[in-house]
């Protein structure tokens, strides 16, 4: 029932790990399948990425050097692939946690104009649509929660999603969970342009990303909503996102109550195997993060089951403002990392 964004345009070769994804959704599909019986495939994606970060300055001009590695395995099992009901569950484990994840595990149901999905499953907010091997910054939103979406083909070039689901944050002093929902809305326009906008009841369900303060409980709901607009032709694909909460958290200091960030990205496949990107996003009332941060990528597909990424990408953060009220000191934060990604 999907719509298929940006048909037509060529990109790097099908079937390499680094070209089957620009978003956390498509990532979850990557990998290449294996039919283990007549009803159920398999796929798995192995990543392992190392970075290193330089920090430079703040209130007392400090040097850091941080290095890290961190390797992702994801396994995904589809049921029924054929038919109109399908059974999907996405498990995946990262070096440094205890056990492995289940990211998503999904019943549905198609036909041609609609889709009913029940289970773990991530919210209709944000696209996150990225070349990097560092997602960026507004993935802050990013919501997997248990409940049941509707998918709407309302024509060949318009969608639209609809989601009930058990919410993991509540009101303060209720034990409850809240019911809360999520919408979106995707288009494709013509001549390589799609546009879409989402919307979330409450931003208190994501994942990560935000203040310890707000730890899934409230004293009253801030709702979140997202927009993009993306054009692809044979050789570039262009995007720019916006996410953010619609109105402050009560819970936070004025400087970190209303988060939002915005995401400009451009990539030029050379051929389709070699693929370039570049970046400049921001960020509003985000703990820890660059305000703003720029950088570019390049990505080599040597074999239709290996991906190589390289990245660069440099930026200033906000410290923590001194107690004789003068304005907080900026440190610069430069990264570089590289990633592998195999799909056995």
């Amino acid at each position: 029932m999907a719509l298929s964004p940006g048909a037509g345009a060529a990109g790097p070769a099908e079937g390499s790990p680094s070209a089957a994804y620009t978003t956390p959704a498509e990532r979850r599909e990557a990998g290449t399948s294996h039919r283990l019986t007549d009803w159920l495939t398999a796929s798995a994606l192995l990543e392992s990425e190392r970075q290193r970060q330089w920090t430079r300055g703040g209130s007392d001009e400090e040097r850091s050097t941080e290095e890290g590695q961190t390797t992702t395995a994801q396994w995904a099992l589809l049921a029924f692939a054929d038919g109109p009901v399908q059974a999907e569950w996405v498990l995946e484990y990262e070096t440094g946690t205890d056990k492995p994840t289940l990211d998503e595990a999904v019943v549905s149901l198609a036909d041609d104009d609609w889709e009913i999905a029940v289970g773990r499953q991530y919210t209709p907010l944000g696209q996150y649509l990225s070349h990097f091997p560092t997602g960026p910054m507004l993935e802050f939103g990013e919501t997997r929660v248990e409940g049941v979406a509707l998918g709407l083909a309302l024509s060949d070039r318009l969608e639209l999603t609809l989601m009930r689901h058990a919410g993991r944050a509540r009101p303060a002093g209720d034990s409850r969970w809240s019911l809360d929902w999520a919408a979106g809305l995707e288009a494709e326009v013509g001549r390589g342009w799609s546009v879409g906008t989402s919307y979330q009841s409450d931003l208190a369900d994501a994942l990560d990303g935000l203040p310890d303060e707000v730890r899934h409980r409230y004293r009253r709901r801030v709702s979140a909503a997202a927009a993009f607009v993306r054009w692809r032709s044979q050789r570039v694909d262009a995007s720019a996102e916006w996410l953010g909460a619609l109105r402050p958290f009560a819970e936070l200091a004025p400087a970190l109550d209303r988060p939002s960030a915005w995401n400009l990205e451009f990539a030029h496949f050379v051929d389709p195997r070699f693929f370039w990107a570049a970046r400049l996003e921001g960020s509003h009332d985000l703990a820890d993060v660059p305000r703003r941060r720029w950088g570019v990528s390049a990505s080599w597909l040597p074999t239709r089951w290996l991906g190589i990424s390289v990245e660069f990408l440099q930026g200033r953060i906000r410290g923590e403002a001194p107690d004789d009220g003068e304005t907080a000191p900026e440190a610069r934060v430069r990264q570089f990392g590289i990633r592998l990604s195999l799909t056995p």
